[in-house]
């Protein structure tokens, strides 16, 4: 996500995120909560973002629409 929302300027979220498992503190924290924001990730379910899971060419291909 950060690649997307760095493409986009890195605009500041309205918000915060939402997700448990991503901490104020971490360099993707306003990309996660940008990318929810504008429809482009809603998480891996659960209230979670699962920063560290492996990313798959098709959620790649999906992210990359979304933002489009």
């Amino acid at each position: 996500m950060t690649f997307l929302w760095r493409a986009a300027g890195s605009p500041e979220p309205q918000s915060t995120s939402s997700f448990t498992d991503v901490s104020a503190g971490s360099y993707y924290a306003r990309a996660a909560a940008w990318t929810a924001e504008n429809g482009i990730a809603a998480g891996t379910g659960g209230g979670k973002f699962s920063p560290d899971a492996v990313c798959t060419r098709a959620q790649i291909v999906t992210f990359l629409r979304r933002a489009y």
